[in-house]
């Protein structure tokens, strides 16, 4: 009976438009590169009506921060072309599809730099993650300038040498070394020394270790998606409307869907749920939306089925 109503729900239009989320899955933590400055994050924000841009070390989690006056693709590649010249070009650039760094002339600019471009899920920050939790850094770092009338850019500096997840700290791991501010520090601390890389690694990787398992004790992987598959996708409006699956994309559990009006989108799978395609000529009732009272009738009659006692039996006393 109850397979029954479950497949009922499942072949139910409203029900399905209207279900909660999918629950998270796994936390998926990204490869340490091997060096610095090899993999980078980048993401666009604002704060108190002013653009910025932020470019963030995967190695050393050092982050430079520009402000923008558009956020044109032009716009945008100028402030990394200026990063890219006092850092180096690195191997990858990871970001989202916003408009700037999904335009042509970004694919071009990445082409002609000679770096590849990873782009994330639409819709879901947290496939960025990194970038995402240093913008939340820079406009605390923003905020408290602000708050104190100091000059922000000290802020980053003050950042930069303070040590990370008990680790050296960005500079030191960017650059071996330490910033000098405007804080007292001696000549001999200032000299260079360089952090042995397995050092890092098997720090990071402990820190990586320990978020996983805080993180996974409530979540469920779900199972991937083929081509061809009928799906529904999350809309924005908080509905889930009908589409298909065209190919998986890139990138982990990331998909290129079409919808119903041959829209074409990409979305995380955790924005997606599998359409039950279940044949249901076995129920008693075969609504393609069903109504509560429907599930009620389906659920009364099993019940009183359940509830028949044959006349032949006997009833067993639970003292026996």
């Amino acid at each position: 009976m109850g397979q029954q109503i479950e497949t009922m729900v499942g072949q139910c239009s409203i029900c399905q438009e209207r279900r909660n989320a999918n629950t998270k899955e796994p936390l998926l933590s990204y490869s340490i590169p091997e060096r610095p400055w090899q993999v980078v994050g980048t993401d666009l924000f604002t704060w108190n009506e002013q653009n910025y841009i932020i470019i963030v070390d995967y190695y050393s989690r050092y982050f430079e921060m520009e402000r923008l006056h558009s956020c044109t693709a032009s716009a945008v590649i100028t402030k990394l072309k200026a990063v890219f010249a006092r850092h180096g070009i690195p191997e990858r650039v990871i970001s989202d599809n916003g408009p700037c760094y999904s335009a042509d002339e970004f694919h071009r600019f990445a082409a002609e730099w000679d770096f590849e471009h990873c782009t994330t899920s639409p819709r879901y920050p947290q496939s960025n993650g990194l970038a995402e939790k240093t913008v939340q850094t820079a406009k605390r770092i923003l905020a408290k300038a602000r708050a104190d009338d100091k000059d922000y850019y000290l802020g980053l500096l003050e950042y930069r040498n303070t040590p990370v997840d008990n680790l050296k700290s960005p500079a030191q791991l960017l650059m071996s070394r330490r910033l000098r501010s405007i804080l007292p520090i001696t000549a001999a601390q200032l000299q260079p020394q360089v952090t042995p890389q397995h050092v890092l690694q098997n720090q990071r990787g402990a820190c990586q270790h320990r978020q996983q398992r805080y993180y996974n004790r409530s979540v469920k992987a779900l199972p991937p998606l083929t081509a061809g598959t009928h799906i529904r996708f999350h809309h924005e409006d908080g509905s889930w409307q009908p589409a298909k699956i065209v190919q998986p994309a890139n990138t982990h559990r990331s998909y290129h869907i079409q919808t119903e009006e041959g829209q074409m989108l990409r979305r995380n799978r955790r924005h997606l749920l599998h359409q039950s395609t279940t044949n249901l000529h076995h129920l008693t009732v075969l609504p393609q939306t069903c109504r509560p009272n429907q599930l009620n009738s389906l659920l009364a009659s099993q019940n009183k089925k359940n509830l028949a006692i044959p006349q032949d039996s006997a009833v067993q006393s639970s003292l026996d």
